[in-house]
């Protein structure tokens, strides 16, 4: 089968992304009506390297005419991996982008023997309140935090 125009457009973090990928991020979560500054824990992406690449983890980014478009994170503890950071610009959504960034998440989590993947998202990032069940991920249950709704998802492998 071909592979679309999202899925050739993915690659592995290089050093030097961190600005876009930080950028990318903000952006995304003001669109959905979040302040990424509200958003706890989100110090990672100053560190994208430490924290999923030197771990056993992995974090994907996805261009467009030499522009990063969408990224996403994966961690691994034992055999569940999380996803963490998926965002996607506004400006390309529903262009196979998110769909690609998950889907080689997902198969990295495979290659490194996970058998199950988890992920929290806020109630109101609507999209991603659709999207993950789409792609077979369960609702497990609702949390709230510092004000948000928060949703957990989570997919066998």
């Amino acid at each position: 089968m071909a592979r679309s125009r999202s899925e050739e457009a993915v690659r592995r973090y290089r050093p030097g992304d961190e600005p876009a990928v930080e950028n990318l991020y903000r952006r995304a979560l003001q669109e959905a009506g979040t302040d990424p500054d509200d958003v706890p824990g989100n110090q990672d992406l100053r560190w994208i390297e430490e924290t999923y690449l030197r771990s056993d983890g992995e974090f994907l980014i996805a261009e467009s005419d030499g522009q990063i478009v969408a990224c996403g994170g994966l961690l691994v503890d034992g055999a569940t991996a999380e996803l963490l950071r998926i965002a996607v610009d506004p400006d390309h959504q529903r262009e196979g982008f998110g769909t690609a960034i998950v889907e080689g998440l997902e198969r990295a989590a495979r290659e490194r023997d996970c058998d199950r993947i988890v992920l929290t998202t806020a109630s109101r990032q609507a999209s991603a309140t659709t999207f993950y069940p789409e792609r077979g991920y369960e609702r497990l249950g609702t949390e709230r935090v510092n004000g948000y709704h928060l949703i957990e998802f989570g997919k066998r492998l």
